[in-house]
């Protein structure tokens, strides 16, 4: 495979890890988004309940909860995706320059051997 061929191949598998991830991030996007606009439905829908300060309180707290959840849950997986795509990624350019180095490799080792002869 040429070099130039090898450089095109790359750019594809790039460019389909970078797809990927950005789909799998826009999935993520939208069900939290979904996600969030249940809990403050569920947030207002209660507010009716609340007859003093205390009552109040509790159901900020929770509500402060479950937001602060969500989204340390939604970071966690924003991070478990792109940590992928780094380590898919990186995979991709060490075994083009592996190749590329055993390519080197193998020219010198002819040239020296045809040198030699």
């Amino acid at each position: 495979m040429s070099v130039m061929d090898k450089g095109l191949k790359l750019s594809r598998s790039l460019f389909e890890v970078n797809n990927e991830t950005m789909m799998k991030i826009a999935e993520l996007s939208a069900e939290n988004f979904k996600k969030y606009l249940e809990l403050n439905q569920s947030y207002v829908e209660r507010l009716p309940e609340v007859r003093d300060v205390s009552t109040f309180v509790e159901l900020q707290r929770d509500y402060g909860q479950n937001l602060w959840e969500g989204v340390q849950s939604d970071v966690k997986a924003r991070t478990d995706i792109v940590r992928e795509a780094v380590e898919t990624t990186g995979s991709l350019v060490r075994e083009v320059f592996t190749e590329a180095s055993e390519d080197v490799k193998q020219k010198a080792e002819n040239v020296a051997e045809a040198v030699a002869a």
